[in-house]
């Protein structure tokens, strides 16, 4: 079976020449590479041709773009943006023009852009300042063919909001879920149709579908209470949802064509995220902690359960709140932002165990 393992970065290693190889996402001996100030969200884009992360810091007040540098072969950073208590910076590429939602808790959320690549990112747009109150996460979808952003908001007086591309701008669509506390937002396709889950403080995860021009109410998630935050994968024709919740336990959930039926438990103490990632083909998902070690986890197929693959916790992995993966040079990372240390960038090897 394969062993699985995490650290930071190191230089390129060759393939070995054989059939069987073990799949591992280690720490080098070389000098690992961090990225200095706390993060709240990580993000991979692709922008020209070429493979971006940005990070939202809301301590360093920024949205922190890198990009990988050929010649030292490390990540290096691009551009930045003032985002004083930014929560979430979401990326939006329209041919050679690039959007950045910066939702932040103080100071009213902004839209960012650049026009071309040869220009530098701008503010352009300040957005709903009415509406979003305090904004706890962001997220990109499309609807009718249109680019919406969706802002859970978490103010006891707010309420989510949609925001959609009208003419240069974006402007509020619709708004849901008022008075709910709103702390993350999930936007998903079921049986060919978007839809937007919304986990909150106050009540179970909604489910929302998208008819006839708005999100309508579909359903809610039984045995879901306390949820923080939500995300989705898909395996084997099914949709998984992975639901984190701070004390108790967090879920893992499939979709039977009607509602989520939880599949498995799995412990979390003081947990911020549960994020899946494929990787290598690998479906993996690592639910990280503040005061117990992170887990990561692998999809077994045959059996539709996330079996234990490793512990990680400090010196290397703090409080982590997002993680995302990013493959450039022939090579794959992981990021992982922590919101009481640096930015950890894992690399992910193949080991051949076949001698």
């Amino acid at each position: 079976m394969p062993v699985w393992a995490l650290g930071p970065v190191q230089a390129p290693l060759p393939l070995p020449k054989c059939n069987s190889l073990t799949l591992t996402l280690r720490s080098s001996n070389a000098e690992p590479q961090t990225v200095g100030e706390s993060a709240l969200s990580v993000e991979s884009f692709s922008y020209q041709g070429e493979p971006h992360i940005i990070l939202a810091q809301p301590f360093a007040g920024r949205c922190l773009i890198l990009v990988w540098d050929y010649s030292l072969q490390r990540f290096r950073p691009e551009e930045e943006m003032s985002a004083p208590s930014v929560v979430s910076c979401k990326p939006l590429v329209l041919g050679p023009r690039l959007f950045i939602l910066a939702a932040r808790l103080w100071g009213g959320s902004q839209l960012w852009s650049r026009p071309s690549p040869d220009l530098r990112l701008a503010p352009m747009q300040v957005l709903a300042p009415q509406k979003l109150l305090r904004p706890n996460d962001a997220e990109l979808l499309w609807l009718d063919g249109q680019p919406c952003f969706v802002v859970a908001d978490a103010s006891k007086a707010g309420s989510t909001t949609l925001l959609c591309r009208d003419g240069p701008g974006f402007y509020p669509r619709q708004s849901l879920h008022a008075w709910h506390r709103d702390t993350d937002a999930e936007a998903l396709e079921l049986d060919g149709r978007p839809h937007l889950l919304l986990a909150s403080a106050s009540q179970r995860p909604v489910l929302f579908l998208w008819f006839g021009g708005r999100f309508q109410r579909r359903t809610d998630i039984p045995e879901a209470e306390d949820v923080y935050a939500t995300k989705h994968f898909q395996a084997g024709g099914d949709v998984f949802l992975c639901l984190t919740r701070y004390i108790g336990d967090s879920m893992v959930m499939r979709w039977d064509g009607s509602m989520f039926r939880l599949l498995q438990q799995l412990p979390s103490r003081g947990s911020h995220v549960f994020q899946p990632l494929l990787i290598a083909r690998e479906q993996l998902a690592i639910l990280g902690s503040d005061y117990a070690f992170s887990q990561v986890f692998r999809l077994e197929p045959d059996k539709e359960i996330l079996e234990p693959l490793q512990e990680l916790g400090p010196p290397t992995l703090v409080a982590p709140r997002a993680f995302a993966q990013v493959t450039v040079a022939g090579r794959r990372f992981v990021f992982a932002a922590c919101f009481k240390g640096p930015t950890q960038i894992f690399q992910h090897h193949e080991l051949d165990l076949s001698a």
